[in-house]
């Protein structure tokens, strides 16, 4: 991620984003490339031959911004949903191991979050996300090499989940070969506690201060969150917390699954309540879980040495045959 200051203005870069539409001629704007060179995603000068699509995908509710890289000779494809707060932009180690393995990867912002429309931060029902990866999928399945593999971060995570369980997928029926899920949510740290300040604060206030925790063993990351990220919220509103809530009561409820997802999880995560999230997951799934001790919530942005960890676990999950 870049040192500097960013040349690049997020409303115009929004409002200007074509459709995108892989198998087109398809050239990069200067706002464009200004805006993948500050985040470091300008993954076509590092892999020869590698395809870079970057445009906008309509769903029910929102414009959502889309990227889909497509090496020469791509063995698969990665689907990636980022968490709360972030954007692809933040994605770029996850992204550049993906891509380095032969994969294909197709990763989009959540509505109200990077370049996609929506109030900052805020959503009015989950099922929005969904949509938005329902649309996604719709608009480039087409172009994604087989097999497809899922990534969800924290809030990803448990958009991934939710689709898998709403649309009744099993192991032998769902699309995507592996599921992958970092550090995901089903309830926030603290919660029995949090959930009273929430019940009181919703009847006052729409939002309050973002609080930027150090949730990375990795400050470079933390300090361009906090001072060089124009597409960081400020603020967490109400209306996000009264969602997920609705979220998690309708997650909870599901039929359980046979699907065996990769769960990367760490024990100095002071984001999500994971070990409560744990035994709702291992009750709807049949999760392998990998724990890393040291490892805070943001995994796909840790300090390097656990980065290699989490990737060395991937690589073993994806080595093993679709399904298993």
């Amino acid at each position: 991620m870049s040192t500097e200051p960013h040349d690049f203005q997020i409303e115009s870069l929004r409002a200007g984003l074509r459709p995108i539409a892989p198998g087109e001629p398809f050239a990069l704007t200067p706002e464009e490339d200004a805006y993948l060179r500050h985040y470091n995603i300008h993954f076509s000068e590092e892999f020869p031959g590698l395809a870079h699509h970057f445009g906008a995908v309509s769903s029910p509710s929102h414009q959502i911004a889309a990227h889909l890289w497509v090496p020469a000779g791509a063995s698969g494809t990665a689907v990636v949903i980022h968490g709360y707060f972030d954007h692809t932009g933040l994605y770029g180690h996850l992204l550049r191991y993906l891509i380095d393995k032969g994969l294909a990867v197709l990763s989009f912002d959540l509505p109200g979050h990077g370049l996609s429309t929506g109030v900052p931060a805020t959503i009015e029902t989950f099922q929005h996300y969904v949509d938005a990866f329902d649309a996604c999928l719709a608009a480039l399945g087409e172009h994604l090499p087989q097999p497809w593999y899922l990534f969800g971060q924290s809030t990803g995570g448990a958009i991934a989940m939710d689709w898998l369980l709403s649309n009744g997928y099993s192991r032998e029926t769902m699309p995507f070969a592996k599921v992958v899920l970092l550090a995901p949510l089903v309830r926030p740290y603290l919660w029995p506690v949090n959930r009273l300040v929430y019940e009181v604060a919703r009847r006052f206030i729409t939002e309050r201060p973002r609080t930027f925790t150090s949730n990375a063993e990795n400050e470079a990351f933390l300090e361009f969150l906090r001072e060089r990220d124009p597409l960081q919220a400020r603020v967490l509103p109400v209306q996000w917390v009264t969602a997920m809530l609705a979220w998690k009561r309708r997650f909870e409820s599901h039929a359980p699954s046979d699907i065996a997802p990769l769960v990367v999880q760490g024990h100095a995560d002071r984001t999500v309540d994971w070990r409560y999230n744990i035994k709702v997951i291992s009750r709807l799934f049949q999760p392998q879980v990998f724990y890393i001790p040291e490892a805070r919530h943001h995994l796909v942005n840790e300090s390097p040495s656990i980065r290699a960890r989490i990737f060395e676990a991937i690589d073993e999950q994806l080595r093993t045959g679709p399904g298993s």
